[in-house]
């Protein structure tokens, strides 16, 4: 087939110019198209052209259908669920680790671009948007795909202050790092990232050797729960704190499984990171498996939570948004939802486990998702 320009060419001097066949023959064997003034290739060429634009045609008819399908299904989990918004992408079934982390792309391409529409609307309104972020490897895609502009209006809080082990144990990115690209890609405006540090668990791997399973995880929560109370103490991480709970009015928050499958497993560290931040407790000695055992089968924001939404003191790992307020935990989410501020969360069927509780227990108001994760939660 020739190439698109000579048949856009050809279709336009024929229909548009009115040129008979003998004149665009002409014209193409002086521009030497043609090696000759032939006006059979000439009809050859209208026939393609006619052909090729009618394929065009039928293209763009199923895309502009698919966004139909799309936009459909986006209105009818806002009905469902009472969601503020939703943002569907095609497709979302995957198998491997491949067509995986290219869905968390396109996820992050339109979480992205809600994100910018939300700014841009409020920037027009005149209204500051003060927007916890969470960490995780979804949301450093959703923030790496922002447009690189200024937002003056919006400023970036850390949702939580990740203490952690030897760094050689964990690729985790935390909420300091993504509200820090998500402040970068906004025009780096000073005082427009607030985010706090804490040290590492004061603990080693010697110390848990010999342990057994059971007793170490035992042993580690309570300890870890002693250092994590002791930090929320201090003056300037009750500052942090007080100051990211008062003033969100968005929240961009990751959510993530407890207990991956075995499959999952298998396709190794770097793959476990789009889904869990139990990599962050595993070296420690804390046990995905007796968490589960326990009830817990999601988190959002390090702050896990049961088949019902509900949190437990025994599973506070991590110093969060809401610490020392009476909406801790992942009530911090759900007191935010009931004031009509939005909690935005992106995901697909691989945290199904976490995802439906999640919503149904309107813990997120926004979903960032896929038309086959959509598509489940109707029929759900």
């Amino acid at each position: 087939m020739a190439s698109k320009e000579l048949l856009l060419r050809v279709a336009r001097m024929s229909h548009e110019s009115l040129m008979t066949n003998e004149d665009i023959a002409e014209e193409l064997f002086k521009d030497g198209i043609l090696t000759s003034r032939n006006t059979k290739r000439v009809r050859e060429l209208i026939d393609e052209a006619v052909i090729w634009l009618l394929t065009q045609h039928e293209f763009s008819e199923a895309a502009e259908s698919e966004k139909k399908e799309l936009r459909l299904l986006e209105s009818n989990l806002c009905d469902k669920y009472d969601l503020l918004d939703a943002r569907v992408v095609a497709e979302g079934e995957t198998h491997g680790i491949a067509e995986y982390a290219a869905l968390v792309r396109r996820h992050g391409r339109a979480a992205a671009k809600y994100f910018d529409e939300v700014s841009s609307r409020a920037e027009d309104n005149g209204e500051q948007l003060n927007v916890a972020i969470s960490g995780g490897q979804t949301i450093l895609d959703m923030v790496s795909h922002l447009a690189e502009r200024r937002r003056p209006n919006v400023h970036f809080y850390g949702t939580a202050l990740v203490g952690r082990g030897s760094l050689n144990w964990t690729v985790h990115i935390g909420p300091e790092t993504n509200s820090s690209v998500a402040w970068a890609r906004s025009g780096r405006i000073p005082k427009h990232l607030f985010y706090g540090t804490v040290p590492p668990y004061d603990f080693s791997p010697e110390d848990l050797k010999g342990i057994p399973k059971r007793e170490l995880h035992n042993w580690v929560r309570e300890e870890i729960g002693k250092q994590v109370a002791a930090t929320a103490m201090t003056r300037p991480i009750k500052t942090i704190l007080q100051d990211t709970s008062r003033n969100i009015n968005m929240a961009i928050a990751g959510l993530g499984i407890v207990c991956p499958s075995e499959t999952d497993t298998d396709y190794g560290i770097g793959h476990l990171e789009r889904m869990t931040m139990m990599n962050l407790l595993k070296p420690l000695g804390i046990d995905p498996h007796i968490l589960n055992e326990e009830g817990a089968c999601g988190e959002m924001s390090y702050c896990l939570f049961d088949r019902k939404g509900l949190g437990n003191p025994r599973w506070k790992f991590f110093v969060t948004a809401g610490e020392g307020t009476p909406h801790s935990g992942v009530d911090f989410f759900r007191h935010l939802v009931d004031q009509g501020r939005k909690v935005m969360v992106i995901a697909g069927a691989k945290k199904w486990d976490a995802l439906q509780p999640a919503i149904n227990a309107r813990l997120l108001n926004v979903l960032i998702t896929d038309a086959y994760t959509a598509n489940r939660l109707l029929k759900a």
